[in-house]
């Protein structure tokens, strides 16, 4: 069977994620909702643990990490990102690595931490293999991603707005489901196949308090390389359509008092190296 290579996929974030607007709108925007899982990572990490934070980003994750004790590292393939996690926390280790070929020996950590990361990585399957090979025998593995729109307010009022108002031409490239490892079956299904008992799963509660309507469209479309995507290969009027059908909605359901509550549900999974 021919193993889907994405490649028009992972163009797109390699591109995204070596933007300065797609960083930067990251770090200052988009992270205010995805900083919100930190505590529940680190409360399920065992004590005194030797981590990898793989798709590391700014390295919020991993400064949390040392900060309770743990000897950590952090890896990212995007030099921009690593960028600002050595600017924000320089007493942390962070190498540049792609999270499909890791530099690292066989058993080297005791945990792996990935915060929403693994759903930008093209072949999936092969990262977790990574995972599972630097991992010591009975290792934990940690990892959160978004739910989607069947659960998620935020990704039901941007996908909802991009259908109804965007430019048939405009497609994403093929790429894994985006939100798949939120779903519990799938999840212990892909990770099972790739040498992982599932533990638990569960949804954490994060979101954006938003200063206008209109900022939810501007964190998709300068905080994410997939947002960021659809919405720039827009032509103008239908860009104009989408981001005003976002803020009408975002009115409509998300008020709280003088700002606006977008909540943005997230999966936490952790599993074991079996």
């Amino acid at each position: 069977m021919k193993v889907a290579t994405y490649e028009g996929f992972a163009e797109l974030e390699t591109k995204g994620w070596s933007d300065d607007t797609i960083s930067s709108g990251y770090v200052t925007m988009f992270s205010e909702a995805s900083d919100m899982a930190i505590p529940s990572i680190v409360s399920q990490v065992g004590s005194n643990s030797r981590v990898l934070d793989i798709c590391c980003g700014q390295g919020n994750v991993t400064e949390a990490l040392a900060n309770t004790g743990h000897t950590v590292t952090g890896a990212d393939f995007s030099a921009k990102m690593l960028a600002h996690a050595r600017e924000r926390f320089p007493s942390v280790d962070f190498i540049e690595a792609d999270a499909q070929d890791l530099p690292f020996e066989e058993g080297s950590f005791d945990g792996v931490v990935c915060s929403f990361g693994l759903m930008h990585v093209p072949d999936q399957p092969q990262a977790l293999s990574e995972i599972r090979r630097v991992l010591k025998p009975n290792g934990q593995f940690i990892m959160t991603s978004w739910c989607g729109p069947d659960v998620s307010p935020v990704f039901q009022v941007f996908y909802s707005s991009v259908q109804e108002h965007g430019d048939p031409s405009v497609t994403m490239p093929d790429s894994p489901n985006f939100h798949q490892f939120a779903n519990e079956e799938a999840a212990m299904s892909i990770l099972s196949d790739a040498g992982f008992d599932v533990e638990t799963q569960q949804q954490i509660d994060c979101f954006w308090i938003l200063d206008s309507p209109e900022a939810l469209a501007e964190i998709f479309q300068k905080g994410a390389p997939r947002g960021g995507y659809l919405l720039s290969q827009q032509p103008e009027a239908n860009n104009l359509a989408i981001k005003a059908a976002v803020a009408e909605k975002v009115r409509e359901r998300f008020g709280h008092g003088d700002k606006w509550k977008a909540p943005l549900p997230a999966s936490l999974i952790v599993a074991r190296a079996n």
